[in-house]
């Protein structure tokens, strides 16, 4: 009897298509449960996940009958629980609700669960059944539990943790589920750091093909006992499961891989009255706390300084060409074949990854000099298709897929990001930013974590101005009587003491061409500026806070009046981006004359190892 689809379906686009993984045919197939871990006979070097479809028959519902396929384990990532695909492309998926948990990875505050195992043991299911019917009543494929502050729970299915949780490139699970631990470290993960360890350091270089994104778990997994505990057991199941023929399938438990309080970002299904959820796809998980990770790669280009000769050298020597999708490109993503060492390689992204909460301090190494100079990449042959295993023979038109998910920060709307940038730079770039604090003119200058914002004065009844102007002050409007707030934070540097102001901004609705709405917020320019005493800036902050309100927010009409040096700026994200707002923050500083590359240089030249080299 077919099922019921109870969720709408959105039109999304992929540039994958999945190659000898699904049918060609006009099928819509939609990803409905991965069903465990199988050996990959075709190509030994990434194993393959079978997964279970549906069919999305004419009338709008679903079959009752799935369809069980082969999928890459590197390929997970974009073949997600809800999506839909037809003949290997997919085009649409499940309008999924998103929720946000706050939970406890410690042991103990989570367990594992099946609906095999609850049948055994005579208990609840871990979800009810028609929530989302699986093949079987006693499914095998495990289940993480956590318990929620409401007492009810959140469900995740253990492959779509691993797949969204461990690392943040494919590579790096392609490798926790092929090699035994001691091959991870020695030959996989880990390059040789090349220099002692040191207390309240965790100093790592990763290989080649790993992101940087992967190296909070390879951290923890060197320096903490648990994790490489968790990062180690994925292979041991794998392995003592083995079957020769490649038929046996694994049904993996997978563990949080760091303990203490975190938050999951979900989307899925509510049940229990709402007071628990079934997460289909994990959207961001937050970070652990900890000591300072010091990250390092085998194939490094971060130096304060190139290599001596003008020749070309070695690094990157022969090695072929990458290149990124493009779209309208499609990339044919294969399991079966390995890529040819001489092709091309190509980058693929899985769906973003959100990190809520604080981020972990990562610094990136720089070397005062580089030991050699980029060498002459060579043409790479053409690829007809692309897989992510290990290169392996020559000629068989197939390039290597790198397949990542991007970290981006949870925005907390402009404004605050801008705050926590400019705290997260006084940690990471402290040779930079030797204090941040917010000022009011009540409090004075304040180091608490917590800003506090100026707010804006209404205009009085005689005041002659039109009514966009007369509201402009107020966050919802004349009769709710809520100021607009202005952020006026002060950073010093070497040299020079710099003030940021930012507008807070109201929070609107925005519609795109196929009638999605989402929830934007006003664009205002922030606006720093460099004054010469503590007169000049209560003078110039109480002038400024007046007329912003005139020209409704638009800064660049009242720079000019600044005592000192001052620059608008833009807030615009890049991908070097840790924190939402960084390269703003670090723009804004250039503006009026803080140069961060020469800082640098003068804390290498004078010993210092940069405390947050970025």
């Amino acid at each position: 009897m077919p099922l019921l689809l109870k969720q709408e379906l959105k039109r999304i686009s992929k540039v994958v298509r999945l190659e000898s993984a699904l049918p060609s045919n006009d099928k819509d197939l939609l990803t409905w449960w991965y069903c465990g871990i199988l050996k990959n006979r075709k190509d030994a070097s990434q194993p393959i996940a079978l997964v279970a479809f549906r069919t999305l028959l004419s009338s709008g519902n679903l079959s009752d009958e799935v369809t069980y396929r082969r999928v890459p384990i590197t390929a997970l990532g974009q073949v997600r629980i809800g999506t839909v695909w037809r003949d290997r492309l997919c085009q649409r998926e499940l309008s999924l609700e998103t929720s946000k948990f706050t939970v406890d990875f410690t042991k103990g505050n989570w367990k594992l669960t099946s609906f095999h195992q609850t049948l055994e043991e005579g208990s609840p299911p871990p979800y009810p059944h028609a929530v989302h019917p699986l093949m079987h009543r006693n499914d095998r494929n495990w289940l993480l539990e956590f318990t929620l502050p409401n007492g009810g729970k959140l469900i995740v299915p253990c492959l779509e943790f691993f797949t969204r949780c461990y690392g943040r490139s494919a590579e790096l699970r392609r490798v926790l589920t092929t090699y035994s631990w001691e091959e991870c470290q020695g030959k996989r993960l880990y390059a040789p750091i090349g220099e002692p360890e040191e207390p309240d350091k965790w100093k790592v270089k990763l290989r080649k093909r790993l992101t940087n994104g992967d190296v909070i778990l390879l951290a923890h997994a060197k320096y903490d006992t648990y994790t490489k505990f968790a990062a180690k057991s994925i292979y041991s199941q794998i392995e003592a499961n083995f079957n020769p023929d490649g038929k046996q399938l694994t049904f993996i438990q997978v563990a949080p891989w760091f303990q203490g309080p975190a938050v999951i970002i979900a989307k899925g299904t509510w049940f229990d009255e709402r007071r628990s959820f079934l997460a289909h796809q994990i959207v961001g998980c937050s970070e652990p706390d900890g000591v300072p990770i010091h990250l390092n790669r085998e194939n490094t280009n971060r130096t304060l300084q190139s290599g001596d000769s003008d020749k070309p050298g070695s690094a990157w020597n022969g090695a072929p060409e990458r290149k990124r999708t493009r779209r309208p490109d499609i990339i044919d993503l294969t399991g079966e074949v390995p890529p040819d060492p001489e092709a091309i390689s190509i980058e693929i992204e899985d769906p973003d990854f959100v990190v809520p909460g604080e981020r972990r301090l990562v610094i990136s190494v720089e070397k005062e000099q580089a030991q050699d100079s980029s060498g002459t990449r060579k043409k790479g042959r053409e690829a007809s298709s692309f897989s992510s295993g290990e290169a392996h023979g020559r000629g068989q038109g197939v390039g290597y897929a790198s397949i990542h998910a991007p970290a981006v920060m949870e925005s907390q709307g402009t404004l605050r990001d801008m705050w926590n940038a400019m705290q997260f730079l006084a940690k990471k770039r402290s040779d930079l930013i030797q204090s941040v604090e917010w000022f009011t003119f009540n409090v004075g200058y304040s180091q608490a974590a917590e800003p506090h914002l100026i707010g804006l004065h209404p205009f009085g009844d005689d005041a002659d101005v039109n009514g966009k102007i007369r509201n402009w002050p107020y966050m919802d409007g004349p009769a709710e009587a809520n100021a607009r707030g202005i952020l006026v934070a002060r950073l010093k540097t070497p040299g020079k003491t710099i003030h940021i102001l930012e507008i807070q901004r109201r929070t609107t609705v925005k519609t795109d061409d196929q009638g999605n709405t989402a929830e934007t917020e006003e664009s205002y320019k922030g606006l720093a500026f460099v004054a010469e005493n503590k007169a000049d800036v209560e003078e110039w902050l109480i002038r400024i806070l007046s007329e912003v309100r005139y020209v409704c927010g638009v800064v660049d009409k009242l720079a000019g009046s600044c005592p000192g040096i001052s620059a608008t700026f833009n807030h615009r994200a890049t991908a070097k981006d840790e924190v939402p707002c960084e390269t703003t923050v670090m723009n804004a500083l250039k503006k009026v004359g803080v140069d961060a590359r020469s800082t640098k240089k003068a804390c290498t030249s004078a010993g210092n190892d940069g405390g947050g080299l970025g």
